[in-house]
């Protein structure tokens, strides 16, 4: 049984009960309704007339079309289930309200706004209750892809690992792995379920081999999967395109790299920043302005180049917390450092220090949510001890990130530590979302409000 069967098979035991019974959830919601509101006006009684029920069941079967049951894919979360249902039901009732509007020129509001609303909620409850047996039976053993792997490198023993151990891919069950003897391979596939078979023999120097295992996994309709060898590659995601006739592979992933993406982003930044500055941030710049002034003379703002998008240096601003120094561009602030003042060492641990970043965020050298800008010599510095050190400028820098909210917040003591702060920016670079965005911002304020003993 290949892959495609095995999905097919997972539509017709899971999908179909589910959407029986969300259609019947439609239907029951829909009359039980009908009741509680004893509609009195003659017009809206013949809206809600049976004939009523064919638009919404035409409009539930256009939101399968659309966003189809799917309650049993590998890697769904329930945030994915709930929201997915959501716009279901918004499908339908919209084809509802729509069918109602044209033909009888009226528009049961009320109505149509509670049946959507309570048939939401009934339906996500189901559709996540059915998830839960369906997760549960996969614990079991019940319900898994059955993979076989071919090779012995070190992909396809990462790979190996992956399947046995990441709970990512419990959906998955690794039944068995085989270097090179074709016989025994053969065997195996001729005698066992397996769904799918992931190869990473290099074809070039095993052609006899590998062509004789995509031979036997057609006969016997098992799907194959051929791993390339990115031995020796920094790990990362990887992507494949095609040039003319020629299939390659880009090592990295970037959905910034998407201009519908970026833009999104770059609305994101302007709007918050923007109801910041014209709102809060008046009012802090006089608190800190008088505080800096009684703490110690010098300017409220303090100001300094670091590195920007792709390399570019730009004047990031913050509050002033120290006293006037001459190495204020070199040297980063440490837990006792006698060059912060009291008032300033208070901004600092409420991070209030950074919030003229805004304007940076404004003026487009910064963003909201990225990676930590570094002073120039400090870039200059790591680019030489740190892998991949200049990839975490393929994006602006923010006002905070998910390094800073996993740990990596502050002084960097060690070339570790750094190394530690890139890679959580490499895979933010690779795994942003607007979701992300706002999840980091929450975490951020979590930890200010908790009190981060790294801000300092």
């Amino acid at each position: 049984m290949n892959l495609r069967t095995f999905n097919i098979k997972e539509f017709f035991y899971f999908s179909v009960p589910a959407m029986v019974v969300d259609l019947g959830i439609h239907i029951g919601v829909f009359e039980w309704l009908l009741k509680v509101f004893q509609f009195t006006d003659p017009m809206d009684y013949i809206l809600m007339r049976p004939r009523s029920l064919y638009f919404l069941i035409v409009g539930f079967i256009i939101a399968m079309v659309i966003v189809p049951v799917r309650i049993y894919e590998r890697g769904f979360t329930w945030k994915t289930i709930v929201m997915r249902t959501f716009f279901q039901c918004l499908i339908t009732i919209g084809v509802l309200a729509a069918s109602i509007n044209v033909l009888f020129h009226s528009f049961a509001g009320h109505f149509l706004m509670y049946e959507g609303m309570l048939a939401g909620v009934l339906i996500s409850v189901w559709h996540l209750l059915f998830r839960a047996v369906i997760v549960a039976a996969r614990k079991q053993g019940r319900n898994k892809i059955h993979v076989v792997i071919v090779g012995d490198n070190e992909d396809a023993g990462r790979m190996a690992n992956m399947l046995r151990d990441d709970r990512e891919y419990a959906d998955y069950k690794l039944v068995a792995t085989f270097g090179e003897d074709l016989d025994a391979i053969k065997e195996y596939l001729e005698n066992n379920k397996v769904h799918q078979v992931y190869c990473s023999l290099n074809p070039a120097l095993k052609s006899e081999i590998v062509n004789s295992i995509i031979l036997s996994c057609e006969n016997l309709f098992i799907d194959f999967f051929y791993v390339p060898n990115m031995e020796g590659y920094l790990h990362r995601s990887k992507t494949f395109s095609e040039l003319g006739p020629f299939t390659v592979i880009k090592l990295r992933d970037e959905p910034l790299a998407n201009p519908l993406n970026a833009a999104i982003k770059r609305l994101f930044d302007i709007i918050v920043s923007l109801l910041f500055l014209v709102t809060l941030y008046p009012i802090i710049w006089c608190f800190v302005a008088i505080g800096t002034t009684i703490s110690s003379p010098g300017p409220i703002l303090f100001k300094q180049k670091r590195t920007g998008y792709k390399g570019r240096p730009f004047t990031m601003y913050k509050f002033r917390s120290m006293k006037v120094n001459a190495d204020a561009d070199k040297l980063q602030a440490t837990a006792d450092d006698p060059r912060k003042t009291k008032f300033g060492d208070f901004l600092r641990r409420t991070s209030i220090d950074e919030l003229p970043q805004f304007i940076n965020v404004l003026l487009g050298d910064m963003s909201l949510i990225g990676p930590r800008p570094h002073m120039e010599l400090h870039t200059e510095i790591y680019t030489k001890l740190v892998d991949e050190y200049l990839v975490r400028h393929m994006v602006k820098p923010g006002l905070t990130g998910w390094a800073q909210v996993n740990g990596c917040r502050g002084e960097t003591k060690t070339t570790e530590a750094m190394a530690d702060r890139v890679r959580y920016d490499i895979w933010y670079i690779e795994h942003w979302s607007l979701a992300l965005d706002v999840r980091i911002i929450f975490m951020t304020i979590a930890q200010i409000l908790g009190g981060d003993k790294q801000a300092y």
